[in-house]
């Protein structure tokens, strides 16, 4: 006779909470991931404008002006991530040691 496991109702709510929790963080990833195109992450205006806490206006200023890299497809605005990194890592400015003019 094959070996069987019990488990009892506590054993088997616990287990039960578990793949929930586990369920819910996959759904939680999932919703935070951005599209990925030859290795390279993109995050959409809705994304990009949360991220930088601007206005989606803004944003397209930025985009008018050639500040920030994007490209479009189907009528949708995509940002390279590291694109992005790199603006803001060119224009960082220390503002504890940054005197003004």
């Amino acid at each position: 006779m094959a070996n069987m496991i019990t488990v009892d109702s506590e054993e088997f709510r616990e287990l039960i909470g578990w793949a929930d929790r586990i369920e819910q963080n996959i759904a939680e990833a999932i919703k935070r991931m951005r599209p990925t195109i030859a290795d390279e992450h993109y995050m959409n205006s809705e994304q990009l404008a949360d991220k930088l806490h601007i206005t989606t206006r803004t944003l397209q200023k930025l985009r008018d002006e050639r500040t920030i890299p994007f490209t479009s497809v189907c009528g949708k605005f995509l940002y390279p991530e590291s694109g992005i990194y790199e603006v803001l890592r060119k224009n960082y400015r220390d503002f504890k040691t940054w005197k003004r003019r």
